[in-house]
């Protein structure tokens, strides 16, 4: 990306800080901490902001953001369940802390999500049914910037990224697969989905998600099949979280299990942004593929829908020959750029300003502060 002049990256950076600091002044409730706490974490996106502007390097300071929103909500979760529980691994069932709104849980029960809703809605009066209306119109706002979501808005999405940076070499060097491999996330979402309708019940939550271990493990005692679900995910955790992303630099659960990526790559088709290659610019050296937190660009310089428009490839292109582009247009412009990145900031930074203000007066009170 083309580096914007200090004028305009400070402009954009600083409508970015009034937009949060604004809409925090009269949306929190909670007293004046907690107004002060979200107005200074107003900076962070609009710092963000000004240096992916100023900079013109996206990826490496959306990846800051990303990964702090992770933490944060490691944080804060975990800071409930040791204030209800005295215990930051398992908590009794009748008091496990709120959990998030989860957006995977929503993709991999999005049929049995549709049928509750039309339930709700010939049964209940708005008061029961307006809280499933809030699920679907949830998991639909974040087509407003697509595949994009994957890699600045998903609360889980910074612990896969965090990991696959904690070495600065690849042991193993992996940057493509075979393409039905890389479709498995498909598959296995309409499985998730049709075994949950059948069973009404939330499969994927139940056997696949480690993601659990970020808030809470249930405690119902010694059943066989309580183990196993703990087995399974904890096993699919520890691969896909930790040892893969560490040994090939790759987000491999984002990659190929979770359910909400694949459900991402299909409806987020309809976002209009792309990331376009100009073959004629490409000089056909590789660093795009080598790069690509996600295995989604081919050997023959084509961009799969499972791209989360990360920036990475931008980046490192020397040729400037990858942009953000229009659909049914060939080659972004600056404007295009500029548009889709304070988008991703603004939906990016909504969700993450329940996760970071928190973390830091949580950090504040354990430090006596």
């Amino acid at each position: 990306m083309k580096p914007l002049s200090l004028k305009k990256s400070a402009l954009l950076s600083s409508a970015v800080f009034i937009f949060f600091a604004a809409l925090f002044v009269f949306t929190e409730k909670r007293g004046g901490g907690y107004i002060a706490a979200k107005i200074a974490y107003s900076a962070f996106p609009a710092a963000i902001t000004f240096l992916i502007f100023y900079t013109g390097k996206i990826s490496k300071y959306r990846s800051i953001f990303f990964i702090t929103s992770a933490a944060a909500f490691i944080i804060v979760f975990k800071f409930k369940l040791w204030g209800l529980t005295k215990n930051i691994i398992i908590a009794p069932r009748e008091n496990v802390p709120e959990v998030p709104f989860c957006h995977i849980a929503i993709a991999s029960n999005f049929l049995v999500a549709f049928l509750d809703q039309a339930k709700a809605v010939f049964f209940y009066n708005w008061t029961e049914w307006g809280f499933y209306s809030f699920g679907v119109l949830y998991i639909f706002a974040t087509l407003g910037i697509g595949q994009a979501f994957c890699s600045w808005g998903c609360f889980y999405g910074g612990i896969d990224e965090g990991f696959s940076k904690v070495l600065k070499k690849k042991t193993v060097k992996i940057n493509n697969v075979p393409r039905r491999l890389r479709d498995f996330p498909l598959g296995f979402w309409i499985f998730l989905m049709l075994a949950s309708l059948v069973l009404v019940e939330p499969v994927f939550c139940l056997w696949f998600c480690p993601l659990k271990l970020t808030t809470a493990l249930l405690n119902d005692g010694a059943k066989l099949v309580y183990k196993m679900q703990i087995i399974v995910f904890v096993t699919i955790g520890i691969l896909f979280l930790f040892v893969f992303p560490l040994l090939i630099k790759k987000r491999t659960f984002c990659s190929f299990i979770c359910p909400f990526g694949a459900f991402i790559s299909v409806a987020g088709r309809v976002n209009p942004y792309r990331v376009v290659i100009d073959k004629e610019k490409c000089a056909k050296c590789g660093d795009c593929i080598d790069s690509c937190p996600m295995m989604a660009i081919t050997p023959e310089r084509k961009v799969l829908p499972y791209c989360v428009k990360c920036g990475k490839c931008i980046d490192v292109c020397g040729n400037n020959a990858i942009k953000l582009g229009i659909r049914n247009s060939e080659f972004g412009t600056e404007n295009t750029e500029i548009f889709f990145i304070l988008s991703c900031v603004v939906f990016g930074g909504m969700i993450s300003s329940f996760f970071i203000p928190e973390a830091v007066i949580v950090i504040f009170k354990i430090a006596g502060i």
